[in-house]
């Protein structure tokens, strides 16, 4: 069997989810990973050993060819991501074609994370005009048409699952796949925590919708910690904490060395944030790193007991006052738990297969 992993941009972190899935695709067999021809690869595919073909918008046949032709000789499973134009005409022209079985991957509420995104300036607004692929339009109509072609859905949370569940897509047997690393990731559980100051980090990119302004506040509550950022996008600008600043030529290894905890803060009125499994949680759970992050329905779902639940990040100094209380050891070896329970790509390939083995029985819902 091979699996062709679908991208819609090489340039943004979405091609993070397909390089997820074909993390997962290869626990089952081989593995092809394509994404749209929109520029230099995000800069994350870097940590993955993950050859990266390219497909031109407008030179889809190629690839829908090699698709067809790998069918003639083996199983074949078309694994689209998020199913944004054009990766709907990859998914109608190669929908039917005996041997193939489509699956149409979301791991995002794209649509509201786009118009959360166009409402947040008049620039921004004007550059996802309702022409754009990208507009909440645009973006709601490909998904449509790329579920009506697929044969089954993955959801990266079961919450994610509900709210595409009132969208007026077809009904189809569908299963949950998150955010999936290796388990050779893993580092032995930690005993022990290194002297010196609490270190904290925050590793995600500058959004609305991910509250990376409460994080300025809590390192100003905080003077005595280390604080961790990627160098050039995210930086304390006061508050006596010394800051470490992670060049981008880093392994995730010496990203996550040493840290106690990494913050996760979201905007619970946002949409995209209360649907959104962060990368980052998994990639804690990994190497046994404690986290603290808004207890969205997601991270509830996924690390309930597991963490510190922050509801309110507006008190800086209670914020504070609950990571000094915390044990980060212990802390991180629960997560480190729930990534071998739950994050680990053999865990979702036995989903995978599971899913397979319904969708190829004709047991297609809808």
């Amino acid at each position: 069997m091979i699996t062709f992993t679908l991208a819609e941009s090489a340039v943004t972190n979405s091609l993070g989810r397909a390089i997820s899935l074909s993390l997962v695709a290869a626990e089952v067999g081989e593995v092809e990973l394509w994404a749209l021809d929109d520029g230099p690869a995000w800069t994350g595919a870097r940590h993955f050993d993950l050859p990266l073909h390219r497909f031109s918008p407008h030179r889809l046949d190629p690839l829908i060819h090699r698709i067809r032709n790998a069918a003639r000789h083996e199983p074949v499973v078309v694994w689209i991501s998020k199913g944004l134009s054009p990766l709907d005409r990859i998914a109608r022209a190669v929908a039917g074609t005996p041997r193939v079985t489509v699956i149409a991957d979301f791991d995002d509420d794209d649509v509201s994370l786009m118009r959360e995104q166009a409402n947040a300036s008049v620039k921004t607004a004007v550059h996802l005009n309702v022409l754009h692929r990208k507009s909440p339009l645009q973006v709601a109509r490909a998904q449509r048409r790329t579920a009506e072609a697929a044969d089954a859905y993955s959801f990266s949370s079961a919450t994610l699952r509900d709210t595409y569940a009132e969208r007026p897509h077809p009904r189809r047997t569908s299963t949950i796949i998150p955010h999936a690393r290796p388990t050779g990731w893993l580092l032995p559980e930690r005993s022990s925590r290194r002297p010196g100051p609490l270190r904290l980090a925050y590793l995600g990119t500058v959004r609305p919708h991910k509250g990376a302004d409460r994080i300025l506040d809590l390192v100003r509550a905080m003077p005595e910690i280390e604080f961790s950022s990627f160098s050039g996008s995210f930086r304390p600008d006061s508050g006596g904490a010394l800051w470490h600043s992670i060049g981008n030529d880093a392994t995730l290894r010496e990203v996550y060395a040493d840290i106690d905890f990494t913050l996760v803060p979201q905007d619970p009125a946002s949409s995209a944030a209360r649907n959104q499994l962060p990368s980052k949680i998994v990639e804690a759970a990994a190497f046994g790193v404690g986290l603290v992050a808004t207890p969205t329905p997601v991270i509830e779902e996924y690390c309930a007991g597991s963490y510190i639940p922050v509801t309110d990040w507006t008190d800086a100094a209670a914020v504070a006052a609950r990571i000094r209380a915390a044990d980060p050891v212990a802390l991180g070896a629960r997560l480190r738990r729930v990534f071998v329970e739950r994050f680990a790509t053999e865990v979702s390939a036995a989903s995978l297969e599971e899913l397979l083995g319904i969708a190829r029985r004709g047991q297609r819902v809808g």
